[in-house]
């Protein structure tokens, strides 16, 4: 009986191991025919949806970096006070004004 269920579980393993070992073809097969031309659907829900959400998260951040930040930052450490614009204010921007709609780099 010992037997019977040790040759299953190896059949069952290897079997696992080879499908997965071919998944990665699969999936490059599937991303040939997909292609890289952005949809309509993305296109507009980046344009209706995120684009306002990186117009309010730049002012958001702009409002942060200029009350709690910067003073802070003048205080403490005066030649670092520019380190925290840049994730606070210039990532939302290249995000809102300067990427293409529908294409943002990851």
């Amino acid at each position: 009986m010992q037997d019977r269920f040790r040759r299953l579980t190896v059949a069952l393993a290897t079997a696992l191991l080879v499908f997965s070992l071919a998944a990665p073809s699969f999936a490059e097969g599937r991303l040939a025919e997909v292609g890289s031309e952005p949809s309509a659907v993305p296109m507009i829900f980046d344009a209706a949806v995120m684009r306002p959400i990186g117009l309010v998260t730049v002012i958001g951040g702009a409002l942060f970096y200029a009350f709690p930040v910067a003073p802070i930052m003048a205080l403490t450490r005066p030649a670092d006070i520019g380190k925290p614009l840049g994730p606070l204010v210039g990532v939302p921007v290249q995000f809102t004004f300067r990427d293409p709609i529908g294409h943002h780099a990851q």
